[in-house]
């Protein structure tokens, strides 16, 4: 043992000179390198340099005595900027009447009143780069003040053009000022810089318009930021958040849940519903929240769910959609713009797959395929290693293995239900003709896994199990200690092969894919059927097993929406296909949130119930209603007011032709307005019960409408 002294004395030196570090030594080595050259006699050691005066250095308070004393000179430079760009303008102005004054012999009048009065006044003059750029962008600013200033006095003394001109040059005066601040600046800095004649031009020009630009897009994101904060932190906003969640309490979602878009829509609806004093309904609010998670559109009828609120609207649907006017059609176009809604959703959750059943399960089935092949490729080679080893002949106690399988056998009263063929190698073994080696143990340990596979018998099962524990209990022979090699590498080897058929006996679609499988029901009996092959607890162990494999969860996934979509169409293609809510919401329930958890997230779960929820808005009958579901009634009126439109007498007189369709139109187009009413049907009364304007109450058309119609408007 290597102790402290030992590796003092190692690294010790003779004498009082230090021997050079052993190479083993890093940090010695480094050390001795670049250690600095000792002095010699002949050598004298350089005298220490004398430390570097510090440079000395201004103090904060110093800097700040500074600035003090240079406000004075910065004041003064802000006057005579403010003197001379005024001064400059006027001179400008004045520039007609200087010039007829210059025609008198002796008057010579030159422009520079500005810069005059700043010198009499002894200010403080530009003296670098910076404050002449400042100087011209201050120049310009000060002196579009002037026209600015007198534009606006004349707009008030002026009228007709003159007003007009003049309000256009005062409109917008900090965005003017910024823009000619900007341009003076920009040419400025160019000139300072060496830029030429059209540099400066184009600077100036390009800074000119780009600043007001810049500065109407930051009010407008300022503003936008402000409203935004507004309705955070408005008492209104924080009430309107709580009515929502209330509503959506018992949904399965939060209001927090939903996409921002989704939040703020319905936030300004219910904010509009609170508005008309109204008793809210928590129950149309979370219909609502449905309606906006799918993108379809909410009606007073699929909000409120009142029978006679969806008497009417389906009704008047009907009696639109047969009309010729476009705008009395939108109900009906809604109901269809719905249906299409719906449809669209369950393609954009992967419903609109180009990839059939058949083609999806080979993608599934490959994938599992694959991991059987590499489970199978490494139990082989846990095997190979073992058959490798030089006990495999090594011979087993015969007389122990049978006392022992009979003496368990016995015990159990399982002795009748051990199968033929093992019995009798038992027989060979214990009468000495089946020599009972390594090799020849683990191969009769295969056998009896085979048939515990092979039986449903529970019984014979567990007699098997006992050979193979006494199997397993039998010790080598005296002098065949070599053997145990054997025995351990194949024991890893089975140790393996059992826990992977472990798995294979828990995954039912694993074992199908072992055994060979037609891929066209794949999905369907393995992901989407209700059978023994497709519980909850097999569908999980099948998605362990491809869930490293992007294509096949995809392929699985997609698989459950088309589904999903093939039920509620009933087959049809997407463009003729009519959403059935009863047929949708079967499919969506017999394969169950468990299972649909495993491959959609919680947004699009929830996705797939607000579909299903909205389909049955869509195409509800309370009891109660008085739904024409024949279409006969609105075809009726249709039909009888255009024949009535076109009738004979009615052509002779002036316009009259025109009266029945037009209170029809009159009369769809009022309850289309109601029903697509959304804060009014959040809250109060039916949208149909709602006045027509006077103007309706006093026109012809009145009396074109059906009567009991026409008595209810009119009732007070």
């Amino acid at each position: 043992m290597t102790t402290w002294d030992d590796l003092e004395q190692k690294y010790a030196a003779p004498g009082a000179m230090p021997a050079a570090a052993p190479a083993s030594d890093p940090w010695a080595s480094l050390e001795q390198k670049y250690a600095a050259p000792q002095a010699t006699a002949s050598t004298p050691a350089p005298a220490p340099k004398a430390p570097a005066a510090k440079p000395a250095t201004k103090s904060l308070a110093d800097d700040f005595g500074d600035a003090v004393k240079d406000v004075p000179r910065q004041l003064g430079l802000t006057a005579r900027y403010g003197i001379e760009g005024v001064g400059n303008t006027l001179d400008m102005l004045a520039t007609p009447i200087r010039a007829t004054m210059n025609l008198i012999p002796g008057m010579n009048i030159q422009p520079g009143g500005g810069k005059t009065i700043a010198d009499k006044f002894g200010l403080p003059e530009p003296q670098n780069a910076t404050e002449r750029i400042v100087g011209d962008a201050s120049r310009l600013m000060a002196g579009s003040a002037v026209p600015i200033g007198l534009a606006s006095k004349a707009a008030d003394v002026t009228k007709g053009s003159a007003q007009a001109v003049s309000k256009l040059l005062a409109a917008n005066p900090a965005q003017q000022i910024v823009s000619a601040g900007s341009s003076g600046g920009a040419g400025s800095y160019v000139r300072e810089n060496g830029g030429s004649d059209l540099a400066q031009t184009t600077a100036s020009l390009v800074a000119g318009v780009g600043a007001p630009l810049a500065m109407n897009a930051a009010q407008r994101g300022l503003s936008a930021a402000t409203s935004s904060a507004k309705r955070i932190v408005s008492p209104q906003s924080v009430q309107v958040d709580a009515h929502i969640d209330n509503a959506l309490k018992n949904s399965g979602f939060t209001f927090g849940d939903l996409p921002p878009n989704v939040r703020n829509s319905i936030r300004q609806d219910v904010e509009a519903a609170l508005k008309t004093d109204g008793n809210l309904s928590p129950d149309a609010v979370r219909r609502l929240a449905d309606y906006r998670m799918t993108g379809a559109t909410p009606t007073a009828a699929r909000l409120t769910l009142d029978p006679a609120t969806v008497s009417q609207e389906r009704n008047l649907a009907k009696v639109g959609i047969n009309s010729m006017d476009k705008s009395a059609q939108q109900l009906g176009q809604v109901e269809n713009a719905n249906n299409r809604q719906l449809i669209s959703g369950l393609n954009s959750l992967g419903a609109d797959t180009p990839v059939d059943a058949y083609e999806a399960g080979q993608r599934v089935i490959g994938s599992l395929g694959a991991r059987n092949d590499a489970a199978k490729a490494a139990i082989s080679s846990r095997y190979d290693a073992a058959r490798a080893t030089d006990g495999r002949a090594a011979a087993l106690d015969p007389s122990a293995f049978t006392m022992r399988a009979n003496d368990l056998l016995d015990k159990s009263l399982l002795g009748g239900k051990l199968p033929s063929d093992v019995r009798n190698l038992l027989n060979k073994a214990a009468q000495g003709e089946m020599p009972l080696t390594v090799d020849v143990a683990e191969q009769f340990k295969t056998r009896i896994g085979d048939l515990q596979r092979a039986s449903s018998d529970m019984a014979e099962r567990k007699a098997l199990g006992l050979v193979r524990q006494a199997l397993d209990d039998t010790p080598l022979l005296q002098g065949q200690e070599m053997g145990q090699q054997s025995i351990d590498a194949f024991n890893k080897a089975r140790r393996l092969n059992r826990a992977y058929m472990s798995v294979v006996d828990k995954t039912p679609a694993l074992q199908a894919v072992r055994d060979g499988v037609e891929p066209d029901k794949f999905v369907q009996q393995y992901v989407i059927g209700n059978g023994s092959s497709a519980n909850v607890a097999d569908l999980a162990a099948l998605k362990r097993a491809v869930r490293t494999d992007p294509v096949a969860l995809g392929a699985i996934k997609s698989q459950i929406t088309a589904h999903l979509k093939k039920q509620a169409l009933n087959g049809a293609a997407d463009e003729v296909g009519n959403f059935s809510q009863s047929s949708y919401n079967k499919a969506l329930g017999a394969i169950g949130d468990r299972k649909l958890q495993m491959f959609f997230t919680k947004d699009e779960l929830a996705q797939l119930k607000a579909i299903g929820r909205v389909a049955s808005y869509e195409q509800f009958q309370p009891r109660g209603s008085a739904v024409n579901n024949s279409n006969t009634a609105g075809a009726l009126i249709s039909s009888l007011l255009d024949r009535v439109a076109g009738s004979s007498i009615l052509s002779k007189i002036p316009i009259a032709n025109t009266l029945p369709e037009a209170a029809k139109n009159i009369r769809v187009g009022m309850g289309s307005r109601g029903a697509l009413n959304v804060p009014g049907a959040l809250t109060g009364p039916s949208p149909f019960a709602q006045k027509p304007p006077v103007g309706l109450l006093m026109s012809p058309a009145i009396f074109a409408m059906p009567d009991d119609e026409r008595k209810g408007l009119l009732a007070p």
